[in-house]
């Protein structure tokens, strides 16, 4: 593709009511110098459709149909949609708890109606052990998040070749 025909991906940004369904605390690393991770399942309800732009410029007419604020999910019993991306050094918030470089995969998109989606992904964060027993106040309840990959993912795949 060349510099006339690329386009840019939109930036990942997710912010909203999130359910935190999971919560798994881990160390990682060789032995010697080994950190703390932890993994959160989220659970976000209504994501606006436009996000599907990010995982494929075709993939939100395929969920639904039309193009006003109406939008009604194309199919009701279809599963959602998985996506295998991985984002690397994203920003994260978890109610008050703000975390850098963390990854963020095992995307799964589910269309609703209105023109929105459940999202369901899991981040890899890097806290401090204090971050830890406020991270886990959170498992099974609702908390305010944000989560921002990096500005510049994807650019140079789109502008090679």
């Amino acid at each position: 593709m060349s510099k006339d025909q690329s386009t840019t991906r939109p930036l990942f940004q997710v912010t909203g009511i999130a359910t935190v369904r999971h919560l798994n605390v881990r160390k990682e690393g060789p032995e010697d110098e080994k950190i703390l991770a932890v993994d959160v399942k989220l659970h976000i309800k209504n994501v606006d459709r436009r996000l599907c732009a990010y995982f494929d410029d075709s993939l939100e007419a395929f969920l639904w149909r039309g193009n006003t604020d109406a939008l009604i999910a194309r199919n009701a019993f279809l599963v959602p949609v998985a996506y295998m991306n991985e984002i690397s050094s994203a920003n994260v918030t978890i109610g008050q708890h703000s975390f850098i470089g963390c990854d963020v995969k095992k995307f799964q998109m589910e269309p609703r109606d209105g023109g929105v989606m459940a999202l369901n992904c899991s981040v890899t964060l890097y806290p401090n052990s204090g971050d830890v027993a406020g991270l886990a106040k959170f498992v099974q309840d609702e908390v305010q998040i944000l989560i921002e990959g990096p500005p510049d993912l994807f650019t140079e795949n789109l502008v090679s070749n």
